[in-house]
């Protein structure tokens, strides 16, 4: 069994914007070794881009799901991600961060049952962008302690 050490985000590319606000706090952390992330977006020319993904999800501790309506309904992450993470979250082996981004059915979706890191009736997308700085810090500095 590989050790599980490592933060997965899981976002539609729609919401790539807010990805890459969050990736800065990440990038941060990583460089001073307290943080140990991947996104997709590290998938290298000419790999097989599944088996990263795999590879990837067998080593989460912690997966930040950025939820919107067209996360909750992406194919890709409802039949290859979510259920690798959501069987590894009730096994206890990781944990499951929602952030919501946009307004979506995130209540009446398997994710509820996972508390959100902000409010569901105030996503991302209604805040300023040093309101959006604000979330992205506290989340930040949250994994420090939940990756250790």
């Amino acid at each position: 069994m590989k050790k599980r050490n490592r933060l997965f985000l899981s976002y539609s590319h729609r919401d790539a914007r807010y990805l890459k606000e969050f990736q800065p706090h990440l990038q941060f952390l990583e460089e001073r070794g307290l943080v140990n992330f991947w996104d997709d977006q590290k998938i290298e020319y000419g790999a097989d881009w599944r088996k990263e993904i795999e590879e990837a999800l067998a080593r989460t501790k912690v997966a930040i799901l950025l939820v919107s309506a067209d996360f909750l309904v992406s194919d890709f992450i409802n039949h290859y991600e979510l259920p690798v993470l959501l069987e590894a979250a009730q096994k206890g082996e990781s944990l499951i961060w929602p952030i919501i981004v946009g307004y979506c059915l995130f209540n009446a979706s398997p994710l509820s049952a996972f508390q959100a890191l902000n409010d569901p009736m105030r996503p991302l997308e209604r805040l300023k962008k040093s309101e959006r700085q604000q979330v992205w810090a506290q989340v930040a500095a949250r994994l420090v302690s939940a990756l250790k």
